[in-house]
């Protein structure tokens, strides 16, 4: 056989073992833009592109996914409206933007309400935390899942903030929900409600004086320009829900929910796994930058605490008295060792979950 030969039959050999190794998808029946807020390369972000990823191979290629990340198609008010109306098929939002739409969500924002990450993922994927996702269908909008923002925090270009009152006469942005508004301003702060997208320009042009955030968001946002002082605080511990349209996922067969939504399931304990897994590391990077971040002793931790209780009473008039009075009975039961078993199982569960820790670290150099 002469060498034309042998190199056309080599072609033809390796365009066959190409075409076995890579699943030819035909082209998607249904296709879904998935907007957030946050920087590309965090975890929502990984998180994000990771759904978009397993529901593709799930369904065969039958569901294509793209990431629209950083606030490309809007705020997270805009965004959530237009899944409504249906231009954006599904988005991964907060509760401060949520609280326009669903006042009850603003339950999740009590002060101190979740003294650990499993007693938030007991509370979130529990009765109560389903009931929230049902009470969008009454604005257009399907809830699938609670994935991970993570623990808010305290930043500042005026001084280091120890106790409720360093926040007097500072002007802090927050999200555009009453309970931040509230918890600002209880500690004689003035509140600055804010799409996420306009913060970054806000804190360097000193239009405000702080902010609080979540250490991933502090950092990709490169706050640390503007902002010298980080209290890790960890006031509250804030969610992103994935939403979808309410028609656009009333029209999928069934069997596509269903992959969609165990995909959800799976996806959100990958995800909230590796934010936890980060945020030392993003801790860390922040303070390389020159931040110098402030970790409250217990005896400051109490006073922020006993500062915040009227926020409860707040809660009850925006989210409604029995959301919060069960909130209230869930941290009862959860401090009388009453929910040890969950506990003992999300302990158990996340360490058998794999992240890439080295990967999305490396997307910030």
């Amino acid at each position: 056989m002469n060498t034309c030969k042998k190199s056309l039959l080599s072609g033809l050999l390796l365009a066959a073992v190409t075409l076995v190794a890579v699943p030819a998808f035909a082209a998607p029946k249904y296709s879904f833009k998935l907007a957030h807020v946050i920087t590309a390369g965090t975890p929502i972000d990984v998180g994000a592109k990771k759904y978009a990823e397993l529901v593709s191979q799930r369904t065969k290629g039958e569901v294509e996914i793209k990431v629209f990340p950083a606030g490309q198609l809007g705020g997270e008010r805009a965004v959530i409206e237009g899944v409504q109306l249906g231009t954006i098929e599904s988005t991964f939002a907060t509760t401060g933007a949520i609280a326009g739409f669903a006042p009850e969500f603003q339950v999740l924002d009590l002060p101190f309400l979740f003294p650990t990450y499993e007693a938030a993922y007991t509370y979130l994927d529990g009765a109560q935390g389903k009931k929230l996702l049902a009470l969008l269908d009454r604005k257009g909008i399907h809830g699938v899942v609670f994935l991970e923002n993570g623990w808010r925090n305290f930043t500042s270009s005026k001084k280091e903030i120890k106790s409720p009152a360093d926040i007097i006469g500072q002007k802090i942005r927050v999200m555009e929900s009453p309970m931040y508004m509230g918890l600002i301003s209880t500690m004689g702060g003035s509140p600055t409600p804010m799409a996420y997208p306009e913060l970054p320009n806000a804190l360097l042009q000193k239009v405000i004086d702080g902010q609080e955030n979540p250490s991933v968001n502090i950092y990709s946002a490169k706050m640390y320009e503007s902002q010298p002082w980080m209290t890790q605080d960890q006031h509250t511990y804030n969610v992103m829900i994935l939403m979808i349209n309410k028609k656009k996922w009333n029209a999928l067969p069934a069997d596509i929910k269903k992959i969609m939504e165990d995909t959800a399931t799976e996806v959100s304990a990958f995800q909230r796994k590796l934010n936890r897994e980060c945020d030392d590391d993003f801790i860390a990077k922040l303070k390389s930058k020159g931040m110098k971040v402030h970790v409250l002793t217990t005896a400051e931790r109490s006073a922020f605490e006993k500062a915040l209780l009227p926020m409860y009473e707040k809660g009850r008039s925006v989210a409604g008295a029995t959301w919060v009075n069960d909130a209230v009975q869930f941290r009862k039961d959860w401090d009388a060792g009453k929910l040890k078993k969950e506990e003992q199982k999300y302990i158990a569960d996340y360490k058998k979950i794999s992240v890439p820790v080295k990967e999305t670290m490396a997307n910030f150099k």
